[in-house]
C-alpha cells in the first residue's frame, strides 16, 4: 500500500506575499482562513506578528487594513462616501467607523456633508463651502422655509435674487469696473455667428486679458450675469478644453467651468 505523500514544508515568505495581496484586496481577513493559505496552526501567530511588521493590524478574529488607510483609499478612489460608511470599512464595528470619522472630521481631515436628504464625507481636498460661506447661505435657507410655510398660499423666490446669491458665493470680492462689464458684453455680441448663438468664454478673456487681471475679468463677467446682460453656461463635454481653455473659464457650481456666454439684450 503506497504512503500518503507528505505535506510539503511551510514556505513562510511565499505565503506572506500572498497574504498581503488577499488583506489588501478585501481589507479584512479572518484568522480561520489562514489555514487556506497552508499556514499550519503552531505558525499562526508567527505570521500575525510578519503581517504586523507590514503595516496591518491584528485583530482577536483576524488581521485588517488599518481603518483609517481603508477610509482614505476610497475617499481617493469614490471621492465623496455615504454616511455612515461601514458597509465600506472591513473589520470593525460600525461604532467604531463612526468614531474614525468624526475623529478626523474634528482634526480637519474629511469633511461631513449633506447632499439632499441624505448626509456624505468627502476628503480634506473636496472643493466644499467653508464655514461663513455656509453663513451667507443662511438668509436663503431662512426664506426658502418662510415661502414654503406661509398662509393661506405658499411663496416662492425671484430666479435674479437666487442667481445673486449665488454668484456673491461664488465670486466675492470688490465690484468690477463698469467699463470692463460694458466691453464683455459688447465683445460677446460682436462674436456670434449666424448658426452658434454662443461666444466661446476663453476668447472672451483673452481679449481683455492685456488690460485686466483675470480675476477682474471674472468678476465682470458675473457682474453682467447679475445684471441680465449675459448668461453663461458650463462646457458640454462636446468641446475638449486644453488646460489654458479650463483655466480663463470662470469657475461654476461643483466644480465646473463656464466656458460659454450668451448675450441677453437684443441685438442692436
Amino acid at each position: 500500500m503506497a504512503k500518503p505523500k507528505a505535506a510539503p514544508p511551510f514556505d513562510l515568505e511565499r505565503s506572506l506575499v500572498a497574504l498581503v495581496e488577499a488583506i489588501r484586496a478585501r481589507g479584512f481577513l479572518k484568522t480561520a482562513e489562514l489555514k487556506k493559505f497552508m499556514v499550519p496552526p503552531e505558525r499562526q501567530g508567527e505570521v500575525l506578528e510578519r503581517l504586523a511588521a507590514e503595516g496591518f493590524e491584528p485583530m482577536a478574529s483576524g488581521v485588517r487594513v488599518p481603518l483609517r488607510l481603508q477610509l482614505e483609499t476610497l475617499l481617493q478612489q469614490r471621492g465623496v462616501l455615504a454616511w455612515p460608511p461601514g458597509k465600506l470599512l472591513k473589520g470593525g464595528s460600525p461604532k467604531e467607523y463612526k468614531a474614525l470619522v468624526l475623529d478626523l472630521a474634528r482634526a480637519g481631515e474629511l469633511h461631513l456633508l449633506v447632499r439632499g436628504r441624505a448626509e456624505a464625507v468627502a476628503g480634506r481636498e473636496a472643493a466644499v463651502l467653508d464655514r461663513e460661506e455656509m453663513q451667507t447661505l443662511r438668509p436663503l435657507a431662512l426664506a426658502v422655509q418662510k415661502a414654503l410655510k406661509a398662509r393661506p398660499l405658499p411663496r416662492t423666490l425671484l430666479r435674479a435674487d437666487l442667481r445673486e446669491v449665488l454668484l456673491d458665493l461664488l465670486q466675492p470680492g470688490e465690484a468690477p469696473e463698469p467699463a470692463l462689464v460694458e466691453r464683455l458684453v459688447r465683445e460677446c455680441a460682436g462674436r456670434l455667428e449666424a448658426d452658434r448663438p454662443l461666444c466661446f468664454v476663453p476668447d472672451l478673456v483673452l481679449e481683455c486679458l492685456q488690460d485686466h487681471s483675470l480675476a477682474r475679468i471674472h468678476a465682470a463677467l458675473f457682474q453682467a450675469v447679475r445684471q441680465g446682460r449675459l448668461e453663461l453656461r458650463p462646457e458640454s463635454g462636446v468641446h475638449r478644453l486644453s488646460g489654458l481653455e479650463l483655466a480663463l473659464c470662470p469657475p461654476g457650481l461643483q466644480g465646473t467651468r463656464l466656458s460659454w456666454a450668451r448675450p441677453l439684450e437684443p441685438r442692436p
